[in-house]
């Protein structure tokens, strides 16, 4: 006895489900959009989120803070043994 499992196209319709390359559809959306659009959008989404995004510098420090983290608690496991 085998269970037939639906296809996405049948759960989603076959109108929704898009075939293609998607990198070549993404580079003619993108094409014409600007620096000074997308800069808009990102203040747009900060100001509509405030505290949700980090800058790249508070991203680095985090990213440091995290391998001392990790580097201070492989030491105390050493020292204990494990």
């Amino acid at each position: 006895m085998s269970i037939e499992i639906p296809t996405v196209e049948e759960i989603l319709g076959k109108d929704i489900v898009k075939r293609g390359n998607w990198t070549e559809e993404r580079k003619e959306i993108l094409k014409d959009i600007t620096w000074e659009e997308i800069d808009a959008e990102a203040k747009r989404l900060e100001a509509e989120n405030p505290g949700r995004f980090k800058t790249p510098e508070e991203i680095h420090e985090k990213i440091r803070r995290l391998q001392e983290e990790m580097q201070m608690a492989g030491r105390q496991a050493k020292a204990v043994g494990a």
